[in-house]
């Protein structure tokens, strides 16, 4: 074996016990610089990685460098010694800094020489991946640098760059387990605070589900019992999928409920709703859609106001169509005073009145096709004559029948309303 490859072998072997022990990656950079700084006895030494945040180099770890240097500097990809070396993943000696035109930076410098090496992965496939520079000079002896100094560091360098790459996956394996883990957490919190059943109601049957996608969404239904016994539904879609979607869901849930003894019409209501939910939903810059119902027995009509929601429908046992119940409403969160509108309809005994999110119509299957309205009505008509549950299982069922092999991209929720 060369010299320079087996000094080079000793200094990782030297590393890889103490990075075993190591806490973290700023702890690594700090292992490998005191490797560096003794196999070439150099006063100034440093670590840049790259950083995709500011799309340059930055200063991880460092020996002699001036403290504000080290916080402050970045290297932009291509510029400087630090950033070719980067881009073109070849190492560099300078014999003399000063005639390869560092500026006025070359009187930080006590010596000449200076060498900067890429620390470059080469995984199992062509090309290699550049994580960032190792720079050295200001040898203590006043020597300057020499081929086989550079040939030292370059292997020293890319034998490194493996433990980086293992470290860096590393990481990025235990941030998405801890995300999912996070998520799933979310996940569960929004299932409870969803209606466990329906009460009981006079006049009216009612179901309600929700299939949540792999990430955390902002759907949400209800069901409510006002003080004077008029029943009043909600279906309501936070825009987003994110833990930060589902905590608007729950803070909307909590303003919803506070609001139900006070007997609003449906547009009051939301207006009030959206009064109360507009600062938190302008500093999340997020949005709610919702379409609210309220069953009025004694006059045999639904009441209704929705908010840049899919307009909800109503069958007509009578004549086996299909209505769309639209006010063309703002969403919550757009300006804190907008104006909504009530409007109504006259139903009767067996008419169905069904609640949705985009989540069922908006579904896409593995050739980009959407579900849209024209499948939902094909799959209600088979199961109009049946119980609120089962026509709520069967939207969906059908919608996720429609996106296999895929899953669902977004929530998918259901309320479904049956006069009797």
């Amino acid at each position: 074996m060369a010299g320079a490859e087996k000094k080079a072998i000793e200094a990782v072997y030297s590393l890889s016990s103490a990075i075993a022990q190591a806490t973290g990656l700023d702890q690594v950079y700090e292992l490998i610089l005191d490797q560096v700084v003794e196999l070439f006895g150099v006063e100034k030494a440093s670590i840049m990685v790259y950083d995709a945040a500011v799309d340059g180099l930055r200063i991880a770890a460092a020996r002699g460098l001036d403290p504000e240097i080290k916080e402050r500097a970045i290297v932009r990809v291509g510029e400087g010694i630090s950033g070719k070396v980067f881009k073109s993943s070849e190492p560099l000696l300078l014999e003399d800094i000063r005639a390869a035109g560092m500026g006025q930076g070359s009187e930080r410098y006590k010596t000449a020489s200076l060498m900067s090496a890429p620390v470059t992965c080469f995984p199992m496939k062509a090309g290699g991946e550049s994580l960032g520079v190792i720079n050295v000079t200001d040898r203590a002896d006043g020597r300057p640098f020499t081929e086989h100094d550079l040939k030292l560091l370059t292997t020293l360098s890319n034998q490194v760059a493996s433990y980086l790459r293992i470290l860096y996956l590393s990481q990025e394996v235990a941030k998405s387990e801890q995300m999912r883990q996070q998520l799933e957490i979310a996940r569960q919190i929004q299932y409870r605070l969803l209606p466990i059943e329906p009460p009981r109601m006079d006049g009216i049957e009612a179901a309600g589900r929700i299939i949540t996608a792999e990430r955390v969404g902002g759907d949400y239904y209800d069901f409510f019992m006002s003080r004077t016994k008029r029943p009043s539904f909600v279906v309501a879609d936070v825009s987003g999928h994110s833990i930060g979607a589902a905590l608007i869901m729950a803070a909307f849930r909590s303003a919803m409920r506070s609001q139900m003894d006070a007997e609003y019409t449906p547009s009051i209501l939301v207006q009030r709703l959206n009064q109360i939910l507009y600062e938190d939903l302008f500093q999340a810059e997020q949005f709610i859609s919702m379409a609210f119902v309220k069953y009025v027995k004694s006059r045999q009509l639904i009441q209704f106001t929705n908010a840049g929601h899919p307009p909800p429908l109503v069958w007509r046992k009578a004549t086996n169509q299909f209505e769309e119940l639209v006010t063309s409403d703002p969403l919550l969160g757009i300006e804190p005073m907008s104006i909504f509108h009530d409007k109504h309809v006259v139903v009767s005994k067996g008419d169905i009145i069904v609640l949705y999110t985009d989540g069922v119509t908006e579904a896409t299957n593995k050739n980009g096709e959407r579900f849209g309205k024209q499948r939902l009505y094909e799959a209600l008509k088979v199961v109009v004559e049946k119980s609120p549950k089962e026509i709520v299982d069967a939207i969906v069922d059908a919608t996720a029948s429609f996106v296999e092999p895929l899953v669902p991209r977004d929530d998918v929720t259901a309320l479904v309303l049956r006069v009797i």
